[in-house]
């Protein structure tokens, strides 16, 4: 069996040794798709910086958590998120996806897009309001 969180060798040789993030990867696949929801396996496995069969289970992971849906779109996958989801830790279970998407994910539509079309690996920054 394959590990979820296993990374391709070039993205593990990029990362520093004790190298640690703050969200799994099941959480940046889902951003991922919250970016936008037409994305190619291959396309969320190079930003998240694992393999496509890891991308492969843990979409399948989220779609039996009910965290997802996917449909068919001629020969391509659509995603829907379900804002609705609760996070699954008992110190976040009070959050909804919304909320951690709301939170951490691209600030506005357009630096969505601009990120998808640019295939830029970092997240865009926030503007500042005010």
């Amino acid at each position: 069996m394959v590990d979820a969180g296993a990374e391709p060798a070039d993205a593990a040789a990029s990362q520093t040794p004790g190298s640690w993030m703050f969200l799994s990867n099941h959480a940046h696949v889902l951003l991922c798709l919250a970016a936008d929801p037409h994305q190619t396996l291959p396309v969320i496995a190079q930003k998240v910086g694992i393999t496509t069969r890891a991308v492969q289970l843990i979409l399948t992971d989220l779609i039996q958590g009910g965290y997802i849906e996917r449909t068919k779109v001629g020969r391509r996958n659509h995603y829907r998120i379900n804002p609705d989801g609760h996070l699954r830790h008992p110190l976040e279970a009070h959050h909804r996806i919304a909320d951690l998407i709301t939170a951490v994910g691209p600030a506005t539509p357009d630096d969505a897009r601009d990120a998808s079309a640019d295939g830029a690996s970092t997240p865009p920054r926030r503007r500042r309001t005010g």
